[in-house]
C-alpha cells in the first residue's frame, strides 16, 4: 500500500533537491508530463520568490544547496536552521526545514515545520502534500488523509490533490471510495496520464481487467509512448 501512495507524490521530497527544496531531477519514471508541468511552474515561482529575499538569505540559500548537491543533509539542516532564524516568518524557508529533516529521519519534527509553513502560506498546495506525504510514510494515513482534504476543499479542482486522496483511500482499505476519487481527479486539471494509470492499477488488483486496459489505454490516449502505461498493458497482453 505504501508503494501505491508514493509512487504517485511527491517530487518534492524525493527527488534529488537543491536550493531551498527546488526539484532539478525528474528521472523518477512514474512521473508524467503533467506532474512535471506543475513541479516545474512550482519551481519558477520559487525562484521569483527568492529573488526577492534580503541579500544574507540569498547568500545562505545558496550554501544550502551546495549542501544538499553534496548529499551533506546534516549540513543542509543546518543551514536552514539558519535561515529560519534569520527569517523567522518565512514559508519557503519552513518547507524546507522540513524536507530536511524528512532526510534526517524526524518525521515529527518535519510535520511541525510543514505546519508552519502553511500558516504562513496556506495557498501553496505543495506545503500539503508534503506534509500529508510524511505523515502517511509515518503510518498517520488517517492524518495525512485531513491534510489532503484541506488542500481540496482549497483547490476543488486540482487533480494531483484527488490522486493523493484515492491513493491514500486505498490504503485504508475504502476501495470504493478510492476509485471514486481517482474517477473525480481524472476528470479535473491538470490531466494526467499517471493518474489513470493509478485507477488502473487498482481495477488490476481488483481483479477487473477490463477496467484496468481501459484506464492504461486512456493514460495512453492522454500522454502516448508512456512508459509506466505501456509496461502494465504490456504484461497484460502477454
Amino acid at each position: 500500500m505504501r508503494q501505491i501512495i508514493f509512487k504517485i507524490v511527491n517530487a518534492f521530497l524525493f527527488i534529488s533537491v537543491s536550493a531551498f527544496g527546488q526539484t532539478t531531477d525528474f528521472s523518477v519514471t512514474d512521473l508524467d508530463d503533467a506532474y512535471i508541468k506543475e513541479i516545474k511552474f512550482e519551481n519558477t515561482e520559487l525562484s521569483n520568490r527568492i529573488k526577492s529575499f534580503p541579500v544574507a538569505v540569498q547568500y545562505k540559500n545558496k550554501e544550502a544547496g551546495q549542501a544538499i548537491r553534496d548529499k551533506n543533509y546534516e549540513r543542509a539542516l543546518l543551514v536552514a536552521m539558519q535561515l529560519d532564524s534569520i527569517y523567522p516568518e518565512n514559508p519557503d524557508i519552513k518547507n524546507f526545514k522540513g524536507k530536511m529533516l524528512v532526510k534526517m529521519g524526524n518525521a515529527t519534527g518535519a510535520i511541525k515545520s510543514f505546519d508552519e509553513a502553511i500558516k504562513l502560506n496556506p495557498k501553496n498546495k505543495w506545503f500539503y502534500i508534503n506534509k500529508a506525504s510524511v505523515e502517511a510514510d509515518n503510518n498517520q494515513k488517517e492524518q495525512a488523509l485531513q491534510t489532503i482534504e484541506k488542500l481540496n476543499s482549497l483547490f476543488p479542482n486540482w487533480s494531483i490533490g484527488y490522486n493523493f486522496k484515492a491513493a491514500l483511500l486505498h490504503a485504508l482499505g475504502k476501495n470504493k471510495e478510492a476509485l471514486s476519487a481517482y474517477g473525480l481527479a481524472i476528470g479535473y486539471e491538470p490531466i494526467s496520464a499517471l493518474i489513470a494509470t493509478n485507477r488502473g492499477d487498482l481495477y488490476l488488483l481488483l481483479k477487473d481487467t477490463e477496467k484496468a486496459i481501459k484506464d492504461y489505454k486512456k493514460a495512453l490516449a492522454i500522454q502516448p509512448g508512456y512508459t509506466t502505461a505501456k509496461l502494465k498493458l504490456d504484461s497484460i497482453s502477454n
